[in-house]
């Protein structure tokens, strides 16, 4: 389980989507409320969960109860037997759970979109599974980075609830939002290429509910992007702007799953969040951890970390599912307990309260799609060593 804020209230820092016929939120990060309420009347104990998400992004502009939401912002849609209405998915997977006991967790991508149902309850209005978009946040202008469709269709029991989903390769999806339209290939893939500044990418496939992700493009010195403008030298390249031409060849080591080539090797990360050696005084250690992992051929699976301590003689592992520190009979980071973060390229974690006293070594592995994972750490990037006084 992802960490969430400390007590009394339990907090979550989510990206939410909204998908509906006219009612569209990009994805936003919000932090979840500590009670979910409505019409002055308390409806959920702890905001950590999907109706505390879509109550942070909307700012409380949507109808419901308990058990889910029947309008979100000026669009209505009542839910009937069958998942017919507003329903929401949590990392591309449909939940069997409702509102208030539907949790979330920090890093959780949540998706509500207008549902049409399936069988005898299809309705006409609405949509059907979501199709998902994997794309960087961060890319070049007129330089072509690599995105990702993939289709999501879950069974369900005579009852209505979601038994399965299953994940494949959306061919023929559209992704749009770039200079130019797109259309994904058998692997699910596509070259796209955006302008500079802010951008949002969306991706559509027949009735599926739509994905979107949303970036912004920078050659690192135009001003964009919260980037300083930076005058360039009359005899410089552009400041690192991608010449004006013909469409730059497709770039690849044969072995990396771009340009149609074989994945075999996962992508680098590195940890940002804290760096090499940093010394923190006594109650200032750090408490969010994060890091960037580099775009992959086939697309992230998983991103984990390991935090390991030393202080005297005692060695302790921090365990992502009790979000505490444990012993170690041995010490050694390899020692050391992997935790989830997720799998995006920008990851963060936050610790329920500040690092203590100690010598940490914080580590970062990654999976990707095609079952690659990281061999070696490399100290300073995806292996740092800190200090706590």
């Amino acid at each position: 389980m992802l960490a969430a804020s400390a007590s009394p209230a339990m907090a979550a820092k989510v990206t939410v989507e909204i998908e509906g016929l006219s009612a569209i939120v990009p994805p936003t990060v919000v932090t979840t409320p500590a009670t979910v309420s409505k019409d002055g009347e308390e409806i959920c104990p702890d905001g950590d969960n999907v109706l505390g998400a879509v109550d942070a992004v909307t700012k409380g502009d949507w109808a419901g109860s308990q058990y889910g939401a029947t309008r979100i912002l000026a669009e209505d849609h009542p839910f009937i037997p069958g998942d017919a209405g507003w329903v929401f998915v949590v990392n591309g997977v449909a939940r069997a759970d409702y509102g208030c006991t539907a949790p979330v967790h920090d890093g959780d991508k949540i998706l509500w979109y207008a549902s049409a149902g399936f069988g005898a309850f299809h309705v006409d209005k609405g949509f059907d599974d979501p199709v998902l978009l994997d794309a960087p946040v961060t890319a070049v202008p007129g330089l072509a980075f690599s995105v990702t469709a993939t289709n999501t269709d879950t069974t369900y029991d005579d009852a209505g609830s979601p038994t399965n989903t299953a994940f494949s390769p959306s061919a023929g999806a559209t992704v749009s939002g770039g200079v130019a339209a797109v259309t994904t290939g058998a692997d699910g893939k596509a070259s796209v290429t955006v302008g500079g500044g802010p951008y949002t990418l969306v991706v559509t496939k027949d009735k599926r509910a739509p994905g979107r992700i949303v970036g912004c493009a920078t050659t690192g010195s135009d001003g964009r992007c919260g980037t300083s403008l930076r005058p360039c030298p009359v005899s410089s390249d552009g400041c690192g702007t991608p010449p004006i031409g013909p469409p730059q060849p497709c770039v690849t080591n044969g072995h990396d799953g771009f340009c149609g080539s074989p994945d075999k090797v996962v992508a680098d990360a590195a940890i940002t969040g804290v760096s090499e050696g940093k010394k923190y005084k006594k109650g200032t250690g750090p408490r969010e951890l994060a890091g960037k992992v580099a775009n992959d051929g086939s697309g992230l699976a998983d991103v984990r970390l390991r935090l390991t301590r030393t202080d005297g003689r005692k060695c302790a592992t921090y365990d992502g599912k009790t979000e505490k520190f444990k012993a170690l009979k041995k010490c050694g980071a390899t020692h050391g307990v992997w935790f989830s973060v997720g799998a995006k390229q920008d990851f963060t974690y936050l610790l329920p309260s500040k690092l203590g006293r100690g010598r940490y070594v914080l580590d970062v592995e990654v999976t990707d799609k095609a079952g690659n994972t990281t061999k070696s750490l490399a100290r300073g990037s995806s292996r740092v060593v800190f200090f706590v006084a």
